[in-house]
Formats: C-alpha cells, structure tokens, sequence
C-alpha cells in the first residue's frame, strides 16, 4: 500500500523571535545545522518513502518558500487559504490525498522539529506505517523531566503488541499542559510521555473514526469535496487535531520513541541540544563568557559575557533578545501583546 508523509510546515514559530518571525519562520531557517528545518524533515523521510511520497502543507504566502528549499515536491504542497492550527490543515491534506490516491497510509509530521538518532527515527516510522494498518498510531517522548508546556499522552505499559521490533501500547487519552505539581507527579507515575505531534494512520480508518467520534471535522471534510474551499476553510473552528479528534478517541496505538528528539519550540530547548562549555553555556558565532554558566548566545557579533547565569541573548538584524533562557511562555505573550498594540495604531 501506497506510503505517503506530509510535513506540516505553516506554523510562526514565535518563540524563536528574533530569528524567527511571520516573514521567516522557524522551519525555514538553518537552526541545527547547514540545512533548515524544513530539509532535516523532508531528508528524514525520503529514504523510506521516496521524494515522491513527500507532500507539504502550509500557508498562503509561505508556498514558495517551501518550493525553492524542496524543488521536488513540485505539485505537492497544499496551502492553506490562513492559518487554522492542525486539525484543519490535517483535514484539507486528507481530502487532497483521498482526491489523487484513494487509497493510502500517512504520517503527519512537524516540518520543524529536531531529531538526532535518524537512522532510529526510520525505523520507528516504518515500523508505525505498519502499525497503523490495525490502528491509528501516534509517538510518545519520554520524559525527561516535569515539564508543564507540553502535553501529555497517558499509555497502558502492560498492554502492548510489537509491529517489526517496536513496541506499541495501548493510549488511555491525553493530557493538555499540566501545572507543574501534576507534571512532577505523572513523572514519578511513569505511564506519561509528552505528546510528539507526530500521526499516523490508514486513510480508510482515520474517516472511519472521524465520521464516528469527530463528526463536525467529518463534516468540513465533506464539505470540502464539494468545492468552496475557501469558504469552508475559513469557517472551520482553529483547533489542534488532538483536541478536534484525538481525545476523542476511545484507543490507539503509541510508540514510546527511542530516538533523541526536541520539538525546538522555544531557546531553551535549542540550548538543550546544543554543544556547550564546561560551565553550561552555548553559542552560534563569536562569543566569550566570563563568570558565566548556563547561557546561550545567538549573534554574528563579537560577543562578550561577564556574571550571567541562565540567560538567552540573540541578535539579529529583527531585533535583540535578553531574557532568562527559560522565559519563552513570557516571550510569546509579550510578542502577542506588542502585534495587538501595533493593529490599533494601524
């Protein structure tokens, strides 16, 4: 059966402000390595898949871009008319891929993510494709410690079947955002794996369950075949498909990944996947520290750091950034605050 995977590629990564902003956003900029985010993901899966099995969803204006760093998945991007958050970008991808292949399994993976074991990451993918002939399958991290800002996926450890060398278990449903407190907790508990974003499932199944237990979604997707795209799509509510049809699933399938992965959703997680110095601190380009630890600069500057502690400095030609390196949910807030005060002043 026909193996298809769709990089989910429009978001604003507005926690990496000032590298990334609307014009430029995070999967289109070389963070990890000489190749942006958007290439990392695609290059991960076309060994499996083939160049062209690779689809792209994204936003209005950012298609291009896309293009220029994939020339091959040449008409195979989907564009979402504005951003609607996955559900409705999961849901235009699948009425696309039923119209040109009927029939078909798909993975749904950020285009902007980072992964470091890939030969692991292939394994556990292909694995999953096969899996998901008998359920819908999703990836579960393992924690590494209590953090409250992402979401979790509760699994029975005892409940588990093994489709080619991994194992997948059975999911008790999810768990959005817990305070601190219930993080600490569901990490001593050890049944808890943070949510990867990361969706597979057979076509005939993921309608299946959508036209069952997510039938407002069902019903966009039907409208959608009618035509009006646009207009559908501009009606549809901005929810994340876990919200929208996950959660509301009473089963599936969750691997417990193996491979090394960050979702780089803010300068802290970017800092953690860093190389840095005896005393904690990591750096792109020319940076000195003195009595320093725990600091992350980002700069083509010459750069010098004297008694700070946890601190994440980025400058470019968008803007400069000083902040504790774990203040991004601030960052976002700020960020949202200062565009609001900007729309009024028109």
């Amino acid at each position: 059966m026909r193996r298809i995977a769709v990089l989910m590629g429009g978001g604003k990564g507005t926690r990496f402000w000032p590298m990334s902003v609307e014009k430029s956003p995070k999967q289109f900029l070389k963070i990890t390595s000489s190749r942006t985010m958007l290439q990392e993901s695609a290059e991960r899966m076309i060994p499996l898949l083939g160049e062209e099995n690779i689809w792209v969803v994204t936003v209005r204006g950012m298609e291009k871009e896309v293009k220029r760093q994939l020339p091959f998945v040449e008409g195979r991007v989907i564009v979402e008319p504005v951003g609607r958050n996955t559900a409705a970008a999961i849901i235009l991808s699948m009425r696309r891929l039923v119209e040109e292949y009927g029939d078909f399994l798909v993975s749904f993976l950020p285009a902007d993510h980072h992964i470091k074991d890939k030969w692991e990451f292939q394994r556990e993918i292909d694995a999953a494709y096969t899996a998901a002939t008998a359920d819908i399958v999703t990836f579960g991290i393992p924690p590494k410690r209590p953090e409250a800002g992402y979401g979790y996926i509760k699994f029975k450890r005892e409940e588990e079947v093994r489709f080619k060398g991994v194992d997948f278990y059975q999911a008790e449903g999810f768990v959005e955002k817990p305070n601190r407190e219930r993080a600490e907790k569901m990490l001593q508990e050890g049944n808890y794996l943070w949510n990867s974003g990361i969706f597979i499932w057979y076509a005939k199944i993921f309608l299946q369950r959508l036209a069952k237990f997510s039938p407002l979604f069902y019903n966009y997707y039907k409208e959608l075949e009618k035509g009006k795209e646009e207009e559908v799509y501009m009606g549809m509510e901005a929810l994340p498909i876990d919200e929208a049809f996950m959660e509301k699933l009473p089963r599936f399938f969750v691997a417990e990944a193996n491979f090394r992965w960050s979702d780089l959703g803010s300068w802290h997680s970017l800092w953690e996947v860093m190389d840095k110095d005896d005393a904690g601190n990591a750096t792109r380009g020319e940076a000195y520290f003195v009595d320093s630890e725990g600091n992350l600069v980002v700069t083509d500057k010459k750069t010098i750091v004297i008694g700070a502690k946890d601190l994440a400095i980025v400058d470019t030609e968008n803007g400069l950034l000083v902040m504790k390196r774990d203040s991004s949910a601030l960052l976002k807030k700020i960020l949202k605050e200062m565009e609001e005060k900007n729309d009024k002043m028109g």
